[in-house]
């Protein structure tokens, strides 16, 4: 016998010297449909659920589908940014490299005015 049924056996022995017959105890199991709601909040609730905002399956795979086309579009967006800036760094080093090594402005100006004053 299981911890619940001795207890409610020993319920029974207790009330039974009460005017109250075993079977009119109550013990919360005696609802006949087991539920704990009304008839009433059961139909609003099943009349809630075929109003849900739920998506089909379809229209879920299009919406992924959509996604994956935006994310496509900004991967090839930054790749293109991302080439234009290489090819700005590439175009400065070059004409800093045509220079040569030797002449830098700033190093240059800097020696001058140290020179003639």
């Amino acid at each position: 016998m299981g911890k619940n049924q001795a207890y409610k056996a020993m319920q029974r022995s207790r009330l039974g010297s009460s005017s109250a017959a075993p079977d009119e105890i109550e013990d919360g199991m005696s609802q006949v449909d087991g539920s704990f709601h009304s008839p009433e909040w059961h139909a609003a609730r099943l009349a809630s659920l075929k109003t849900s905002h739920t998506i089909t399956w379809e229209e879920y795979k299009k919406k992924q589908k959509e996604d994956e086309v935006r994310k496509g579009e900004l991967e090839a967006d930054k790749d293109r940014m991302m080439r234009d800036y290489r090819a700005q760094l590439d175009a400065e080093r070059a004409r800093k490299l045509a220079q040569g090594k030797n002449h830098s402005s700033s190093r240059s100006n800097h020696k001058k005015g140290a020179c003639n004053k």
